[in-house]
């Protein structure tokens, strides 16, 4: 089986969006650093409306909204 390579959102803006979790998650963050995923997503507050993932911090998602 190949590996997919999950795409993230390619129209945001932020400086920051390579803190967001589909950025993260389209290099792999989430295998290579398992630990430090769970830790932006336990516990979540926000969720985004482009890509449903859930966060703990709105800085880590492109459009945020409260839970």
């Amino acid at each position: 089986m190949l590996a997919q390579k999950l795409q993230h959102n390619t129209t945001c803006k932020s400086e920051s969006h390579d803190r967001h979790l589909c950025y993260l998650v389209s290099q792999g963050f989430h295998l290579s650093d398992e630990r430090e995923f769970r830790a932006l997503t336990e516990n979540p507050r926000f969720e985004c409306h482009r890509c449903n993932r859930i966060a703990k911090s709105d800085e880590n998602l492109c459009v945020p909204f409260d839970l």
